[in-house]
């Protein structure tokens, strides 16, 4: 019995669709880097909804890519992902002269204070230490990390993946938001 070629090409489409190619996607961790980060980035690999490969990448190379200034296998497209997702503290406005590119993104300055509830590392002597957002001393208290849930991180060390980096770092940018995580207020 011989099949007809046009079910053959749909069995070959429907066995390559299975065997679909990792999507790439940025990636954050609120543990401590070993470069003294207080946060890590990562390029990672998502295939079937699960990271099979993870690369640390650092602070100025994942802006760099997010704002599409250099290939990302995450940011194909060169989109400026800051601005997609209004992570205000991240791009320069619309009407700005100079419409270049930021080389900093100082809401990244705030993660640690998701997981810490004083800076966690010593600063110079007669500097107050400062504040973090967290319930707790070293992670955040049970009721943060549902609110952190919403963005995919469901353990303190684990990843928020993709846009609900971006969604993040957009949030954490409203004050509303910050009192909510800080206080529940």
């Amino acid at each position: 019995m011989r099949l007809p070629a046009s079910l053959i090409a749909l069995c070959l489409w429907l066995c390559a669709l299975a065997q679909a190619a990792p999507e790439r996607q940025f990636a954050l961790s609120l543990s401590p880097s070993t470069d003294g980060q207080l946060f890590c980035l990562f390029l990672v690999k998502v295939k079937d909804g699960q990271v099979v490969e993870s690369r640390p990448i650092t602070r100025d190379t994942f802006i760099r890519q997010a704002q599409g200034r250099t290939f990302s296998p995450a940011n194909p497209d060169a989109e400026d992902l800051f601005r997609k997702y209004d992570v205000k503290a991240c791009t320069l406005p619309p009407d700005s002269a100079a419409m270049g590119f930021l080389t900093d993104c100082s809401t990244l300055d705030d993660l640690w204070r998701l997981r810490y509830w004083e800076y966690p590392l010593k600063v110079a002597a007669g500097q107050n230490t400062p504040k973090g957002w967290s319930e707790k001393p070293l992670a955040p208290s049970p009721r943060q990390m549902q609110i952190l849930s919403c963005y995919g991180l469901r353990f303190t060390n684990g990843l928020i993946i993709g846009a609900e980096l971006f969604h993040l770092l957009h949030d954490m940018g409203e004050k509303n938001w910050v009192n909510e995580y800080r206080s529940g207020a």
